[in-house]
């Protein structure tokens, strides 16, 4: 696990060093780091099944790193890939009146975004307000979630999304961010033990948090 981290953040890392294209030389991205609260919860034919069983809305948090990268001569359109760690967690009681059980589910994931986004110029005023929107790569890196066994139902661990989301940078230091995911990959695992073959349904997740700009 600590290799998988290493490898995604080192290539990361290697987008905000010295580029040479044509007379374009040394460009360099704005880091950010920051995180804030998440949550995610089920969409699809088969999410109201899920639910039934406790796999109802989720809650968690997450912590990452973000590079404000301009790749474009276009002023204002930058390319913004990150790397977030995110955790949900939550206990649920489920089954009828005269069996009721309480399960805590929980589960963690690398969450790699790589967003397209257009800040609109405000001058030197240090305020600004800008749109993203991009896919979104996540590979769960463990939590009873994705078991198969006594847990009702279990999620892949790995998944991709595609978000959209805007910003409001303060004081040309803070932002503050706020999007939604749409899940685009089936999100449940298969298991016939339990009926579960071939369900559809989708991982969709908002988020909002605090990310601070080092340039």
């Amino acid at each position: 696990m600590k290799k998988v981290f290493l490898t995604l953040l080192g290539a990361i890392m290697l987008l905000a060093g010295p580029k040479a294209s044509g007379q374009i030389t040394n460009i360099d991205g704005v880091w950010s780091f920051g995180g804030g609260f998440s949550m995610f919860n089920l969409s699809g034919e088969s999410a109201e099944k899920a639910k039934n069983l406790g796999f109802e809305t989720m809650p968690g948090f997450y912590f990452g790193v973000m590079l404000d990268y301009p790749f474009s001569s276009i002023e204002g359109f930058t390319l913004e890939p990150g790397l977030n760690i995110v955790h949900y967690g939550k206990s649920f009681i489920f089954g009828n009146s005269n069996d009721k059980k309480n399960k805590s589910y929980h589960c963690n994931y690398f969450n790699i975004p790589v967003n397209l986004k257009y800040t609109f110029p405000t001058g030197d005023s240090g305020f600004g307000l800008s749109l993203f929107t991009g896919p979104r790569l996540n590979l769960g890196v463990g939590g009873n979630s994705f078991s198969t066994g006594n847990t009702y139902p279990s999620i892949r661990p790995y998944d991709a999304q595609w978000g959209i989301g805007a910003g409001i940078t303060v004081a040309d230091a803070i932002v503050i961010r706020g999007g939604y995911d749409f899940g685009i990959t089936k999100c449940l695992k298969d298991n016939k033990d339990i009926g579960y073959d071939d369900e559809i349904a989708y991982r969709n997740t908002f988020n909002i948090g605090v990310s601070f700009l080092f340039k």
